[in-house]
């Protein structure tokens, strides 16, 4: 309930004016870089591509905090009495929700406080939200180069765009309504594409026999595919991006793709692994890791990967959706 209140704390601590601005940067790079990308679409008529661009410029982005913080007079909070606390707390809660009634929608709203480390993509408003929480290492740094800050926030910024365009977003047109924007023809190639994305993450074996469920996770994995893939033709557009100079000995390109890798790293327990995959939406994070690298030519370049290695992919197998 007061995190906001205790989000404009978290602000002021983490999240510096010159970090909001290189995040707005970032997100008018990618929305370039996603055009460049529809328009390059062998796969799509020029009428849907056309519904898609509007859709994508009428994106509204969301970076760190709310520019209209709440006003919590009337809420009482002691030092002393927890439990009253909470009840002080819902009350108020409840009293704010129902004053909203009947009146405008406050499109400054967030939907998180600043410290929450998530990000999301709305269909009905056609936004793309990013609180400061996420805006951290290792997801961000302002002091970073770009190959890091692309790899990382800007597959994430990428992946919140193409949420827009997967297949629960690319049912709602620009304006947030539930539309059908597309050609019969494009739909049913979009449709092939994603069931051979889903074929993909369904032959990853998590525990024993239980697989990746692809169907589950499509929307995720669209967006991880399409999002890594946008970020790296952002990246492509900056100075280093054109470059091959090296830092800690990696090129520019393993640098972006190391990134990826350090954000969706992790190791979960096989039992804990077993249960999520059933109800998350989301892949397993070493699933994450390598499903949309494996589907982009960058990757075999930047890392050498050649026919008989592990993740090789045949160049026709390999998914170009976004």
């Amino acid at each position: 309930t007061i995190g906001e209140l205790l989000g404009q704390l978290y602000v002021a601590k983490y999240f510096k004016p010159d970090a909001k601005v290189r995040m707005d940067v970032m997100i008018e790079n990618l929305r370039k870089a996603f055009e460049i990308r529809i328009n390059g679409l062998e796969w799509m008529s020029d009428a849907t591509k056309k519904s898609a661009l509007e859709k994508l410029y009428a994106f509204t982005p969301k970076v760190g905090y709310t520019t209209k913080w709440r006003n919590y007079d009337g809420l009482v909070i002691k030092n002393n009495t927890y439990f009253d606390n909470l009840r002080n707390a819902s009350v108020w809660a409840y009293n704010e929700n129902i004053n909203q009634l009947g009146k405008p929608r406050d499109k400054t709203r967030f939907g998180m406080t600043p410290p929450t480390v998530n990000a999301s993509y709305s269909p009905t408003s056609n936004e793309i939200v990013f609180p400061a929480g996420i805006l951290q290492f290792p997801f961000f740094d302002p002091n970073a180069d770009d190959a890091v800050n692309y790899g990382g926030i800007g597959a994430v910024i990428g992946h919140e765009m193409s949420h827009g365009f997967d297949d629960t977003g690319s049912q709602y047109d620009k304006d947030g309504n539930l539309k059908n924007w597309w050609t019969d023809e494009d739909r049913a190639k979009f449709n092939e594409k994603t069931k051979a994305l889903g074929d993909q993450f369904s032959a990853y074996t998590v525990v024993d026999t239980i697989h990746v469920l692809g169907k589950l996770t499509m929307g995720e994995n669209i967006g991880d595919l399409g999002g890594l893939n946008a970020a790296y033709t952002a990246f492509k557009m900056t100075k280093q991006g054109q470059s091959n100079e090296k830092i800690d000995g990696f090129t520019p390109d393993q640098r972006f793709f190391l990134s990826w890798a350090q954000v969706w790293r992790g190791n979960i327990l096989p039992e804990t692994a077993a249960q999520l995959i059933k109800t998350d939406s989301h892949s397993p994070g070493p699933y994450r890791t390598i499903g949309a690298p494996v589907n982009m030519d960058a990757w075999y370049e930047a890392f050498d990967v050649k026919p008989g290695d592990k993740l090789y992919k045949k160049p026709e197998d390999r998914i170009r959706l976004w």
